[in-house]
């Protein structure tokens, strides 16, 4: 006769009634530490590079403000060329300074200083073209950031000035005179002494008075004596 499994129901569900749930009061990033600040402003940077409102403004920039062209490079584009990208440079402020400048801000105003809310915060002085931005080759905008090559801010498509004065109880000191400096180099600036940098000319490197390697008859006369020095401290050494 065929055996049959008991069954096994289970147990009732036991019912826990939270009477009220706990604040999350643990943050995500300790902004009292330097280093831990950093890398919150190189988030939120990144965060904003990557959001689809962001794109969509390079897009129509690049579309329709004829940003599509490297500003030093004029025949140098990302529609005719595929291997050539164009990169939207922010100048004076970097998107790195706006972010610090609007924590500073919203902090300074007990206002939240959430990544999202910053990053929106970022966007919104860029829809209202509140930056500074000029397009540039790959290759120029290293040079730009190694510090080689500078870029008038009288070049700059955006009001980056707007920004600065909205911003400015909150805009730190020290950016505050290289600002100045900038818009001060920026009246006496020189094209042709200035782009030096970029001018492709042909480099020859003169060899004399350089280093000389040495006659191989001497370096054979150097072996022997080292060998004869070693054989000399080998035998000095043995026990008789």
């Amino acid at each position: 006769m065929r055996e049959y499994t008991p069954v096994v129901l289970p147990k009732p569900k036991e019912k826990i009634v939270l009477g009220s749930i706990p604040p999350f009061e643990t943050p995500d990033w300790d902004l009292s530490n330097p280093k831990t600040l950093v890398k919150f402003f190189f988030n939120i940077e990144r965060m904003c590079r990557n959001s689809r409102s962001y794109k969509r403004m390079i897009n129509f920039l690049k579309e329709y403000v004829d940003m599509a062209h490297c500003s030093f490079y004029k025949n140098t584009n990302g529609m005719d060329m595929n291997d050539v990208q164009i990169h939207i440079h922010h100048e004076p402020f970097t998107l790195f300074d706006i972010v610090s400048i609007i924590y500073a801000k919203r902090l300074a105003n007990h206002e939240i200083i959430t990544e999202n809310q910053i990053a929106k915060e970022v966007m919104w002085n860029h829809y209202r073209m509140a930056v500074g931005l000029i397009p540039l080759s790959e290759t120029v905008h290293d040079i730009v950031h190694s510090g080689f090559l500078f870029i008038p801010t009288t070049n700059v498509f955006g009001y980056y000035r707007k920004f600065f004065e909205d911003y400015e109880p909150y805009i730190d000191p020290r950016m505050k005179a290289i600002l100045a400096n900038n818009e001060k180099a920026s009246l006496a600036y020189d094209y042709a002494k200035e782009t030096k940098v970029l001018h492709v000319s042909t480099v020859y490197i003169d060899p004399s008075g350089s280093y000389d390697f040495p006659q191989t008859k001497d370096i054979i006369e150097l072996l022997k004596r080292k060998i004869k020095e070693f054989d000399n401290e080998i035998e000095n050494k043995q026990i008789l």
